[in-house]
C-alpha cells in the first residue's frame, strides 16, 4: 500500500475515532489484506467478464449464422413456391393483357379506318367538284 494512503488512513481513524495507529499495527496489515484480495477479486472479476463476453459474442455470432441461413432457406422456399403457384394465375393475367392491347390496337385500327375511310370520301368529292369545275369551264370557253 502506497505511504501517503497509509498516511492519510492513519489520520482518517485518528480523527474519526480518536485512536492512533502506527505504521506496523497489525490492524493496519488487515487494512493492507483486505486491498490486496479486493484487487486480486477486481482482476478475477475482470477476467471472467472478458471470458464471459467472448463467450457471449461466440453464441451471438453462431444464432446469427444459423437465423442467416434459416431465413435464406425459407425466402427460397416461398420463392419456390410463389413461382410454382402463381405461374396459372400469371398466365392468365398475362392472358387478360394481351386480349386488352388487342382490343385497344382493333379499336384503333377500326377509328383510323373509318377517319381514312372519310379522309378518302372526301377527296373523291373534291376530285368530283374539280372535274365538274373543270367541264363548266371548258364550256363556257366554247
Amino acid at each position: 500500500m502506497n505511504n501517503d494512503r497509509l498516511d492519510a488512513l492513519i489520520k482518517r481513524i485518528a480523527s474519526e475515532h480518536g485512536i492512533v495507529l502506527t505504521k506496523d499495527d497489525p490492524v493496519l496489515m488487515m487494512h493492507t489484506l483486505n486491498e490486496v484480495l479486493l484487487e486480486q477479486n477486481e482482476k478475477a472479476h475482470a477476467e471472467l467478464l472478458s471470458k464471459y463476453e467472448a463467450i457471449l459474442q461466440e453464441s451471438f455470432n453462431q444464432w446469427h449464422t444459423v437465423a442467416s441461413k434459416k431465413t435464406n432457406a425459407l425466402i427460397n422456399a416461398h420463392q419456390n413456391n410463389s413461382g410454382r403457384n402463381h405461374d396459372p394465375v400469371t398466365d392468365q393475367h398475362m392472358q387478360l393483357i394481351s386480349e386488352k392491347i388487342r382490343f385497344a390496337i382493333n379499336q384503333d385500327i377500326r377509328g383510323l379506318a373509318r377517319i381514312s375511310r372519310q379522309a378518302a370520301i372526301m377527296n373523291l368529292l373534291a376530285a368530283v367538284l374539280v372535274l365538274v369545275s373543270v367541264v363548266i369551264f371548258v364550256f363556257m370557253l366554247l
